[in-house]
């Protein structure tokens, strides 16, 4: 029976390992892996279901950084003494998975420093190098204030901060109608980078005076909104309706007034004397007629 040596079987092994990754693995293809500041972040390098880690040296690096090394794993454990101290305590391997060929790393409460192009490189597979670029969001829910009246409406303020990439937020109608700003939208950066943002918009009494806040961040693909109700006694009533009121009061009065004027007179509790009435049509005569005398003089201007 023919025999081989064992470095002979080293190398065939190698070489079906090295043939038996995926594209995306030999090819250098960068995967997009997205997280939130503040979350855990699985970053995956993967050999092949049938091929085990656990005796293969697995080197997590990030070729910006120095020194570069994100994770070692060597000789069957950890070797974290090269690893930068801005990952110190973050990074794990899922051990009882090196077995299954997975050699992906868990960064935890992830930073938006972190953000940027890692690699799981394999030193003696020669072809396995895999590509993951991490980026890296921060987002916040929206706060929806009632500002106040402006006329017959109510300004509303929608406010979010530690956002990042910069937010992009707009207002809607309960019918999901996009509502015109009162102004552009306010920016402001703080010292890690991260966005905050602030939008008014005024709007008028509807069938129920629902409206929402959206805040958008595509690169993330994240979207948080918030809705809220303005109550009908936060606008003011229009003039119209109140002038309505008003003349309704006093045609009330002036016709309540001519009823109980005519019951007086009607149960003789109130008499007016014929000679009495001649005399006041008499006066509103000649004070009608006086005043058609002076309108028919002309003007005369002041030397």
């Amino acid at each position: 029976m023919k025999t081989y040596s064992v470095c002979g079987l080293c190398t065939l092994l190698m070489y079906i390992i090295s043939i038996s990754l995926t594209s995306s693995d030999t090819g250098g293809t960068v995967q997009h892996i997205v997280a939130l500041v503040g979350d855990d972040a699985i970053l995956p390098c993967t050999l092949s279901s049938t091929v085990s880690a656990v005796y293969q040296s697995v080197e997590w690096q990030r070729p910006d950084l120095k020194p570069k090394e994100v994770h070692l794993y060597r000789d069957e454990k950890d070797d974290l003494v090269l690893q930068n101290p801005v990952f110190r305590g973050r990074t794990s391997l899922f051990k009882e998975e090196l077995e299954n060929g997975n050699a992906s790393l868990k960064l935890t409460r992830v930073k938006l420093s972190d953000a940027g192009n890692y690699t799981c490189y394999i030193p003696l597979l020669d072809h396995q190098k895999t590509i993951i670029q991490l980026i890296v969001g921060a987002a916040s829910r929206p706060v929806i204030i009632i500002e106040g009246n402006e006329g017959d409406e109510v300004v509303l303020r929608c406010e979010a901060e530690g956002c990042y990439p910069e937010p992009v937020m707009e207002w809607c109608d309960a019918h999901g109608r996009v509502l015109s700003a009162a102004g552009p939208t306010e920016t402001a950066r703080d010292r890690e980078g991260c966005y905050t943002v602030t939008s008014h918009v005024i709007v008028q009494n509807s069938d129920n005076n629902t409206f929402t806040c959206r805040v958008q961040q595509l690169e993330i693909k994240h979207m948080k909104e918030r809705r809220v109700h303005v109550p009908d006694q936060m606008f003011p009533k229009t003039c119209h309706s109140c002038w309505l009121t008003v003349v309704v009061a006093v045609l009330v009065t002036v016709l309540a007034g001519a009823g109980g004027l005519y019951l007086l007179i009607k149960k003789g509790i109130l008499t007016i004397r014929k000679e009495a009435w001649t005399s006041v049509m008499k006066k509103n005569k000649e004070t009608m007629k006086n005043d058609e005398d002076e309108a028919s003089e002309p003007s005369r201007s002041l030397v």
